[in-house]
């Protein structure tokens, strides 16, 4: 048993932006201040290649010159008071001049002979934040002494990519006392999946971060509880006796627990619960959202969007006056009888792992969070949104996961949904690399509160309620990676031999590009789309995976073709740094752009009018190394648009990105760039996604794609923006 799969990146870092309205509380967090105030300008010392800082009344300014020798400036700030023994995080409050230059912050700690330093950068905004790092994400270099005997405070800019200039403001540094914590998991309690135990953790920091509920990290060992009012377990699978035992003890003394995906019996008695058995859906069939009890938690909101197709539904047993107080809706959004939240005197526990921080599933962990523990922090009102006009001539679409349309009536009840706040167009996911998902037809099998029966054909209905209302349907191919592919068919490609390998020669879950039965494959498929009358071709995944293939014999025996002459050490040659790693990238570039050429001419001759387009790496170097030439895709006329996938929460980052592939481009017309309302690394609020289309409206480009079409989107964020 295991979680579900992380589809795309995670986001690497544990950060709380803390609202700068917080106060302490008498029972909850406590904030102790310990700079300003400040050391004078010159007891404050600058690096090498750093200018001096500027002490201004209420805070210091640090001037950021970076040069093409330099990657990184920074200065040692003594602290002039001491850290309390029992803090369990600091505060700092910063602001960035021109952040578009700075590739993150990084946070050290000096004590003894050595340093505390913080485990993830910080992203810098032009406006005044506060940032919150628990000192469970400290980690040693050097031999330091004890981290409440830290002494000095080293603040460091890195260079993003060119040299330029910038101004750090520091208003304040605080050491806070926290009462809730987050378990990250070691193999202690996850043997042999830390790596999914950590992303994990993070998502659940980052739902915290945007509740603005103050929380420190502490290991799995468990062996400092007492100070905690509430601790979240996000990912524990396997509960040692020491740790069942320390739980256990904390809860009997009054301390509250919220436990995601865990099947452990002991624990769940604990809290009044009992685990069912492990619940599956099939590919395309996942369960869609948390419906949750408004009654039962009044400042709820109704649903919060979480895609998964792996349960273990807790059942209340009344113990400690458990209830359920959400249920999960099935693929088209209707609800089921499984329950997916329960909560009780003593805690609450989720059928499945955290959601991704969405503005309603924020709003729904402070609720439960108060509901459990009153002592919180206020929370920052929302930013107004004024509604924002549309365009005639804007493209606006969205990304749809699914062949099926996630709503009660099918695709006649989700076009008009996305018509009526302005969507002309929707990617709809409707093949992976072979698999045809819109010809797997059937009825689901499984325990609901509604029996429903799929469309036999949901591309025919998709294509007609799209006629109907307006929105061009285009057929959304994931190309080379094999996720969402059937494992009858995965099975068969592995046995051909037809997939990528990595330099040690182990097949990767991708389909090899040199492979001509590959190639005709995937343009089979995406052929009988254009023959079904979609109104586009949409790649995904028309790329390698990173640098870690392909090294398989068909690659090598297609390379040594094309340059005419052997390798004399593969792969080493090839790999980064080796004789040949400039030409073998090259040859991964033309590989996947012949590919893009070959699918394109063998739509257009179907369909001359067929509109060609492709998600691509927003950062054209980081796409170039991945073989995904977008530039020239677009240059030599191979796709009428790309959509970089600029997937982020930090608005200057957003722009700058955002400049970066318009200069990479002769015709900036042919950009629709990606905005991350609900993708894993970005999940934006209306206000956000406003700024985000202002900055692409502003540039003249062609329109602008959300993902993706989901609880969140419709329900909130379009509402809010496009008034109908």
């Amino acid at each position: 048993m295991s979680a579900m799969s992380l589809p795309r990146a995670t986001v690497a870092i544990f950060l709380l932006r803390v609202s700068v309205a917080s106060v302490a509380l008498a029972v909850g967090p406590v904030n102790t201040t310990l700079l300003p105030p400040f050391p004078s300008a010159g007891q404050i010392l600058p690096g090498e290649r750093t200018p001096s800082p500027q002490l201004l009344a209420d805070r210091v300014l640090f001037p950021i010159v970076f040069s093409d020798s330099s990657d990184r400036v920074y200065w040692d700030i003594p602290l002039t008071a001491r850290l309390p023994s029992q803090t369990t995080s600091i505060e700092i409050e910063v602001a960035c001049a021109n952040p578009a230059q700075v590739r993150g912050l990084s946070v050290h700690l000096q004590s003894g002979d050595g340093w505390h330093a913080f485990s993830g950068p910080l992203l810098p905004s032009s406006t005044r934040q506060r940032f919150s790092l628990p000192q469970g994400l400290f980690t040693p270099e050097g031999k330091p002494g004890a981290w409440n005997k830290s002494k000095v405070l080293r603040l460091s800019a890195w260079k993003k990519n060119a040299p330029g200039t910038a101004d750090l403001t520091l208003f304040s540094l605080s050491a806070r006392t926290d009462t809730i914590a987050l378990v990250r998991s070691t193999e202690r309690t996850a043997p042999g999946e830390t790596a999914l135990a950590s992303a994990l953790a993070e998502r659940q920091a980052r739902l915290l971060n945007k509740a603005s509920i103050p929380f420190t990290v502490i290991d799995d060992s468990l062996d400092a509880l007492d100070p905690f009012a509430l601790v979240f377990l996000p990912y524990a699978p396997q509960l040692p006796g020491k740790q069942m035992a320390r739980l256990e003890h904390f809860v009997k003394k009054g301390g509250k627990l919220i436990v995601f995906y865990n099947a452990t019996p002991a624990l769940g008695s604990l809290l009044g619960v009992r685990v069912g058995a492990w619940q599956g859906s099939e590919p395309g069939r996942e369960w869609s959202a948390l419906l949750c009890d408004t009654a039962l938690l009044p400042d709820a909101p109704p649903r919060v969007p979480h895609q998964t197709n792996s349960l273990l539904p807790p059942f209340a047993t009344g113990a400690y006056h458990a209830r359920p107080i959400a249920f999960w809706a099935d693929d088209t959004a209707r609800p089921t009888d499984q329950p997916a939240c329960v909560l009780s005197d003593r805690g609450a526990w989720f059928a499945h792992i955290p959601p991704l921080a969405y503005p309603s599933a924020t709003r729904f962990l402070r609720a439960l969070t108060f509901a459990l523990y009153a002592d919180l922090p206020p929370q920052p009102a929302p930013a107004h949104v004024q509604p924002i006009p549309l365009q005639p001539s804007e493209f606006r679409a969205a990304w749809a996961s699914s062949s099926y349309a996630r709503d009660p009536r099918g695709w006649k009840g989700f076009m008009p949904r996305l018509s009526k706040y302005g969507i002309n167009a929707l990617f709809v996911h409707l093949q992976s690399a072979g698999t045809a998902h819109y010809k797997t037809a059937g009825v689901r099998e499984e325990s609901s509160r509604i029996q429903h029966n799929r469309p036999a054909d949901p591309l025919a209905e998709a294509l007609a309620a799209g006629r109907t209302n307006g929105i061009a349907v285009h057929a959304w191919v994931t190309c080379w990676t094999l996720d969402g592919a059937s494992e009858k068919q995965q099975a068969q490609l592995a046995s051909e031999h037809r997939l990528m390998c990595d330099a040690a020669g182990k097949p990767l879950p991708w389909l090899c590009p040199s492979i001509p039965e590959n190639r005709a494959l995937i343009i089979g498929g995406l052929c009988d789309l254009v023959r079904r009358g979609v109104q586009g071709i949409h790649l995904d995944y028309v790329r390698y995976p990173e640098m870690s293939g392909c090294y398989a014999p068909a690659t090598h025996e297609a390379f040594e073709r094309k340059r005419k002459a052997p390798v004399a050490n593969w792969p080493s040659d090839v790999l980064p740094g080796g004789p040949s790693a400039s030409e073998f990238q090259r040859f991964r570039c033309d590989t996947i752009t012949s590919f893009v050429r070959e699918a394109r001419d063998a739509a257009r001759a179907i369909n001359p009018d067929i509109l060609f387009s492709a998600a691509v790496y927003p950062s054209p170097e980081s796409a170039l190394q991945c073989g995904q030439d977008w530039p020239t895709w677009v240059r030599e006329g191979l796709v009428d648009f790309v959509c970089p996938m600029i997937y982020t929460e930090n608005d200057a980052a957003f722009a700058a990105t955002l400049d970066a592939c318009i200069a990479a481009l002769p015709t900036p017309t042919a950009l629709v760039p990606g905005i991350g309302t609900g993708a894993d690394e970005s999940q934006l609020n209306a206000a956000s996604t406003a700024l985000q289309i202002g900055y692409t409206r502003s540039r003249h480009l062609a329109g602008f794609a959300f993902f993706s079409a989901d609880d969140e989107l419709l329900t909130s964020i379009l509402p809010s923006l496009f008034s109908p």
